[in-house]
């Protein structure tokens, strides 16, 4: 018969345990061999749920970017014909139709600001000495069309 000394059974019990223990450990040699990466599989999921995610994010924000652009140019195209009719009180008299330049010089304007949101100069239009309006030419930069911007006051002298 074989004789254990129970002493040296729980001693080993306890260094297999150990041994165990530091196996599965995270960091430790099969926690190791268990993380090896993604497969190519769950990189294209996680590659497609992004892509659905930006273009639901761009069909939703393009058009109210687009808008606020528009929303921009009717704030602008007014702060120029403002800044335009305030002209006149500071111009000498029979100084004809202000231009954009007339306005950034007098400081009633800044620079920046005599161009649209797209990049287009603003137009002066003048009857008299009365501004009679101003334009952004719009999306599309070219005068006359459907896009266009324009602020007028009709002015009734009775």
């Amino acid at each position: 018969m074989d004789e254990r000394n129970p002493k040296t059974d729980r001693r080993s019990l306890l260094r297999r345990a150990r041994r165990l223990l530091r196996r599965l450990r995270p960091g430790g040699r099969a926690a190791r061999e268990t993380q090896r990466g993604m497969t190519l599989i769950e990189i294209m999921v996680v590659i497609a749920i992004i892509g659905l995610l930006m273009g639901a994010v761009a069909f939703l924000v393009i058009p109210r970017f687009t808008k606020a652009k528009e929303g921009t140019a009717k704030i602008l195209v007014e702060k120029v014909y403002n800044a335009a009719a305030e002209y006149y009180t500071i111009a000498p008299p029979g100084g004809g139709c202000p231009t954009l330049e007339d306005l950034v010089r007098e400081d009633l304007i800044k620079e920046e600001q005599t161009n649209d949101q797209w990049g287009n100069p603003l137009e002066i239009t003048c009857m008299g000495d009365v501004v009679e309006s101003v334009t952004s030419a719009g999306k599309d930069g070219q005068m006359g069309n459907d896009d266009d911007i324009s602020f007028s006051e009709s002015r009734s002298e009775r």
